[in-house]
């Protein structure tokens, strides 16, 4: 007749039962001696689904791959066999209630002459799991559009990669897409529009690739698409293709359609790459390719290219000691009356005098210094050293006191908050006259800051500065801007003088624009006037101002002050220019 428990025992049983883990103990032949409330509530019909002995349970046991275990993989079965046990499992209901939970198992054999010989605690573990999963899911993936983020994307290409080492005939490629003028929604229509563009796209992106594709954000406007087990590149250009005509279409946001663009680089893999890191790289240079060329849809990456990336690397890094070694020059490019030819004022055009590569025109890094921001900085330096030459010269020219300085202002410039204070401090600065400067703009920058450029502009004309159009007619030409902005002058660009004389609607275009100036009290200035037709064909048109080769190429300073010295000093007339040769 068997002993009843002590009370020592009756208390242990009685703290097993209340706790919140499954706790069971088992015979040798895995019958059932204890199992607390939470046990018999978590393991429906006993305990053959762990291994133990009884009738078929209600539930079954999976590995944490979701496998089915053979008996001998059973936790009671393994413990009974003298292991210690510790791992993690589902268990799958599969009664009139069907669920499945994430448990943690540990057990033990136990030691001495009772009965009982190994115990087993069970705890279920699906919140914690849930919670670990979605911690993973907002580490891994962007919140805003639930595509893969930038570093699961790199995980991704470096498990491609080591595909590559096992199978190197495998061809695989990475689109890399980012959108065009995506901060014109953003400025004009706010973030909240712009973070809809960017869900509507992702679900775009998914729409035209297959679910092996891995499409990710990598961070702001940049998406990823990596696409594995190609049969040629020519699958890859047929989705950048794709892609592009699905981006093209509007998107319909606050009650009107909305327009976005795409430049996608496509680097083909992943042989020839021994790091993630360089594999996105030169999708990337492939996507600045389309940014320079924008009739270009997409381009693929080749070795040039790489030569091209590195030069560019290396020019930025030479570009920020530039600005600060003193390394920058201004040439300045007459500006003269049409009718007389007489100077009237000046172009201020940046060069680098480079340490080993020489003098190099602002195509070699003006490009570097807008994508970079150093087109900032840049920016201000032109403006100052412009002021502060023109002020020089006054002094030493007193001829040259009503010539004006025109100065190129970047987009970037006008992003800054204290623009109109800085325009002042330079004025202060170099003591030059306000009303002899003139700032030009190109369209660019009135699409890029439509809404709050006009005050910004307005402010700039109160303090007397001339404003001007740049490049006019080749970007996002609008009459109604023309109304809208303080403008004081157009500036027609070369494309439209050059072969004008040939070229009967640019001849119309010509004469509209200045007839368009005359309406609206505008001047007009002419660039690349580089023939006698031209400089006829202008006049005749009533376009007042010119520059271009015809009458001089962009000057260093000591040549405008020889110029100065020859025309101006001795004869103490208005100064005029001998064409160029």
């Amino acid at each position: 007749m068997s002993q009843p428990p002590s009370p020592d025992a009756e208390m242990y049983l009685a703290a097993l039962s209340h706790l919140p883990d499954a706790v069971v103990m088992v015979d040798a032949a895995g019958a059932l001696l204890f199992g607390n409330a939470a046990a018999k509530a978590l393991l429906p019909g006993g305990l053959a689904g762990l291994g133990g002995s009884g009738q078929p349970a209600g539930y079954q046991l999976l590995d944490r791959h979701q496998r089915s275990l053979a008996v001998a993989e059973l936790p009671l079965r393994r413990v009974l066999d003298g292991q210690h046990l510790q791992d993690e499992a589902f268990l799958l209901v599969t009664n009139e209630s069907p669920c499945r939970h994430w448990i943690s198992v540990t057990g033990k054999p136990l030691a001495g002459p009772a009965p009982a010989v190994a115990l087993l605690t069970l705890r279920d573990i699906s919140a914690a799991k849930e919670q670990e999963a979605n911690l993973l899911k907002q580490a891994f993936h962007d919140t805003l559009t639930g595509l893969p983020n930038r570093e699961l994307f790199m995980d991704r290409l470096g498990h491609a990669l080591a595909r590559s080492h096992d199978q190197p005939q495998v061809l695989m490629a990475l689109l890399f897409l980012d959108l065009d003028r995506f901060k014109v929604i953003n400025d004009n229509l706010g973030h909240q529009v712009g973070n809809e563009v960017l869900v509507e796209l992702a679900a775009r992106l998914r729409s035209q690739t297959s679910p092996d594709a891995t499409v990710a954000r990598l961070g702001g406007d940049e998406f990823a698409i990596l696409l594995e087990d190609i049969a040629t590149s020519s699958t890859a250009i047929d989705l950048a293709e794709q892609v592009q005509a699905a981006i093209s279409q509007p998107f319909l946001l606050l009650q009107q359609e909305v327009y976005v663009g795409a430049s996608i680089g496509i680097a083909l893999g992943p042989a020839a790459y021994q790091s993630a890191g360089d594999w996105l790289r030169d999708a990337d240079a492939a996507m600045y390719q389309v940014k320079d060329n924008p009739s270009q849809a997409w381009h693929v990456f080749d070795s040039s290219l790489q030569v091209q990336q590195d030069l560019r690397l290396r020019t930025e890094i030479d570009l920020r000691q530039a600005l600060m070694g003193n390394e920058l020059r201004l040439h300045y490019q007459p500006i003269v009356t049409l009718n007389t030819e007489e100077i009237c004022g000046f172009e201020a055009l940046v060069r680098w005098q480079h340490p080993t590569r020489g003098l190099l025109p602002p195509g070699e890094f003006i490009h570097i210094a807008e994508a970079t921001g150093l087109i900032i900085p840049l920016g201000w330096w032109v403006l100052a050293e412009a002021c502060r030459q023109m002020q020089a010269w006054t002094l030493e020219f007193p001829a040259m006191s009503n010539f004006t300085v025109s100065v190129n202002m970047s987009s970037k410039q006008f992003s800054q908050q204290n623009l109109v204070e800085k325009i002042q401090q330079i004025l202060a600065e170099t003591g030059f006259a306000a009303n002899r400067l003139k700032i030009e703009i190109t369209e660019g920058v009135l699409i890029d800051h439509s809404d709050s450029i006009i005050a910004t502009l307005e402010q700039i004309k109160a303090l007397g500065i001339k404003l001007l159009v740049d490049d006019f007619g080749t970007g996002y030409s609008s009459l109604s801007y023309l109304h809208r902005f303080p403008f004081d002058c157009l500036k027609i660009d070369r494309s439209f003088i050059e072969n004008a004389d040939q070229d009967f609607e640019k001849l119309e275009i010509l004469q509209s624009v200045v007839r368009l100036a005359w309406n609206l009290g505008l001047d007009v200035v002419a660039e690349g006037v580089e023939t006698h037709r031209h400089h006829a064909q202008l006049k005749a048109l009533r376009c007042e101002l010119g520059q271009g080769y015809l009458f001089s190429r962009p000057l260093a300073p000591a040549a405008i002050e020889a110029m100065m010295a020859e025309k101006i000093a001795p004869a103490s007339s208005p100064a005029t220019v001998t064409p160029a040769p």
